[in-house]
């Protein structure tokens, strides 16, 4: 099974891989995957998330990945920093096309032109290989790597649950929340970040 990017997995979990169309309203959807983008700069050891819940910089060098080195140039543009909220409700504008785009290029995803945007799965079976994988997980508590908890923990925050869980909705979410709580305090910080934009669309 091929390892990708976490903020490619989360889109392939939110999205129905034979339509194409979100799992999830488009603006959570953003919220997440800008989320997770930071996220992936995180796990590398690239970011960090402060006491504050501020972004730092840790590495400032390009890894060669247009996603998140983009994301990266326009943090170190900053002359402060600034929290992971703001980070995420900044970057999810353009975020869904970028993570898509590499998707595609990967071989994944393939992009339908109609009235709203659709990215069928090429494979529909290896698309759901991340969502699949969490299911794997929440069977066996405690067994999940950081990358899966933290996707875990960001498709609680975005209301993705619902695609994840096998059981019922309130057992799974309770697992998500568990991820969630085994997060070390730089992604455990981040998705709080994610879980306060999302709450936010719900009341804009």
């Amino acid at each position: 099974m091929i390892t990708l990017p976490l903020a490619d997995e989360l889109f392939l979990v939110g999205h129905d891989q034979y339509s194409g169309k979100p799992q999830i309203d488009e603006r959570t959807l953003d919220t997440g995957l800008a989320g997770a983008v930071l996220g992936e700069m995180v796990l590398a050891g690239r970011l960090r998330v402060d006491d504050d819940t501020n972004i730092q910089v840790r590495d400032q060098r390009p890894y060669g990945d247009r996603v998140t080195d983009a994301a990266l140039a326009e943090i170190l543009k900053q002359d402060r920093p600034h929290s992971a909220r703001s980070w995420v409700e900044y970057l999810c504008g353009h975020v869904r096309a970028m993570v898509a785009a590499r998707l595609v290029l990967r071989g994944l995803i393939q992009q339908q032109l109609t009235r709203q945007r659709r990215f069928p799965a090429v494979d529909p079976v290896l698309a759901a290989g991340p969502q699949a994988r969490l299911r794997f997980t929440l069977d066996r508590p405690g067994t999940a790597d950081a990358q899966t908890a933290v996707l875990g923990a960001l498709a609680l925050a975005t209301g993705l649950d619902f695609v994840v869980g096998g059981g019922s909705r309130r057992q799974t979410r309770n697992e998500l929340a568990q991820m969630h709580s085994s997060l070390g305090p730089d992604l455990h910080r981040l998705v709080l970040g994610v879980e306060a934009a999302a709450a936010q669309l719900q009341v804009a």
